[in-house]
């Protein structure tokens, strides 16, 4: 699927995407890169949504290399935020806060 929206074939990615579950969150990177590629999602969004999942998983395939992706198209629109120019660090519980 990575291959198809890499050669900017849309609509052949949006019908693999269509055939996966939509709850098995594999995916969930390629759904954002295609919304982002068809227009369906901001920049900013997807920045935020890209945020979400390095928080749960800082090493998530191809999540790091969209939101860099996403946050030069913003700063090419002229939506850039110094606030988001580099992803979040994950977010780590600390051991003496669980109780």
């Amino acid at each position: 699927m990575d291959d198809l929206l890499g050669a900017r074939d849309l609509d052949g990615a949006r019908e693999a995407l269509a055939a996966t579950d939509a709850s098995d969150r594999r995916f969930d990177v390629l759904r954002i890169k295609l919304a982002l590629y068809d227009g369906s999602m901001p920049p900013g969004a997807a920045m935020q949504e890209l945020i979400k999942i390095m928080r749960r998983d800082e090493d998530f395939p191809g999540a790091r290399e969209l939101y860099q992706e996403a946050s030069n198209s913003a700063y090419t629109a002229g939506q850039s935020n110094v606030a988001h120019s580099h992803p979040p660090p994950p977010v780590r519980r600390n051991p003496d806060d669980e109780g």
